[in-house]
């Protein structure tokens, strides 16, 4: 079993990932996309921020070797987590109010990345060829973005009144809501989306126009952003209330702020429990997860505050 915990204490980030299995094939290794398997054989301490300063998200980046860190002065600096050095520290909002999720997009082109903050600026970055972080355009919205995730064409955020809006990517354009916020102007019939706190949005890898939705009311969406309001599907369950969604081909990964059956499996195309992935060694601890990233079609990985770790799960051998 492999491990992956990451601890926040007086500005100070550890990340650990132990070295894989070494019975596993050497191209299988180098062939994966997902950054998160930058293996660690030693402890990296990187020292990001005053305790006043506080980490509100995180990402590793598609950029090899490059984790993007998020705080509540309004900045995000990029590390190198080889050498732990800082790289690159850009002031994402002239009000500092705090950077509150940061996405990555690697294009034909490019390589972009995405800050949503508390005061609903959406900010593009992009690496030119000197390695040179600069600004591609923003967009301000009237509402706090609680989540975001980007695509090729497409940025899609989650704001503090639920709506879900989509934005063009390249021109920093508004395009539609999709869905319908329920209110008490709307007949029960006609109320399409959370009805409450949404707080995870994923696009799907495979299908620029669609994403997933989470949040606070135990319901997933899936939605076409092509389409103004009807969802493709939903299904009930999971209560998200972090980054806890993850997206697999037509595999669905939820992390839920419950004490147990916490992580799980869905089918996108019928909305169905596929299996309840083993969290916890200890049955009198709470789980509790936040957040959730596959690895592979085999390997997740998990953290929350019940068991207060993360963990790189085999999910067939349960270790």
């Amino acid at each position: 079993m492999g491990s992956y915990s990451i601890l926040v204490d007086v500005g100070v980030l550890f990340p650990d990932l132990y070295k894989a299995s070494k019975n596993e094939d050497p191209e299988v290794l180098e062939s994966r996309e997902k950054p998160c398997l930058d293996l660690l054989e030693n402890q990296q301490r990187i020292y990001v921020a005053s305790p006043s300063m506080g980490l509100y998200t995180m990402n590793f980046l598609k950029k090899p070797h490059h984790i993007a860190l998020g705080f509540g002065n309004g900045r995000f600096n990029v590390h190198n987590t080889q050498t732990t050095k800082q790289t690159h520290s850009v002031q994402a909002t002239p009000d500092r109010m705090p950077v509150t999720c940061i996405r990555d997009y690697v294009g034909s082109s490019q390589h972009r990345i995405v800050a949503g903050t508390a005061d609903g600026f959406i900010k593009n970055f992009v690496f030119d060829d000197e390695d040179t972080l600069k600004e591609g355009g923003s967009v301000q919205l009237d509402h706090a973005i609680y989540s975001l995730d980007t695509s090729e064409n497409y940025h899609v955020c989650l704001l503090d009144n639920r709506q879900i809006q989509v934005y063009d990517a390249l021109r920093a354009e508004y395009i539609r809501n999709v869905g319908t916020v329920s209110d008490e102007e709307f007949q029960e019939a006609e109320e399409v989306g959370h009805k409450q706190r949404a707080t995870c949005v994923r696009f799907s890898p495979d299908n620029k126009y669609q994403c997933v939705t989470g949040g606070w009311d135990r319901t997933v969406f899936l939605w076409d952003i092509r389409v103004e309001k009807a969802a493709v599907r939903s299904f009930v369950g999971p209560k998200i209330c972090g980054d806890g969604i993850d997206l697999l081909g037509d595999k669905c990964l939820t992390a839920s702020f419950v004490p147990h059956d916490a992580l799980q499996m869905w089918d996108l195309g019928s909305g169905q429990l596929i299996e309840t992935i083993k969290y916890r060694d200890n049955e009198n601890q709470a789980e509790n997860l936040y957040s959730c990233r596959f690895i592979d079609s085999d390997r997740v990985i998990a953290g929350g505050s019940g068991c207060r770790d993360a963990k790189v799960i085999n999910r067939k051998t349960g270790q």
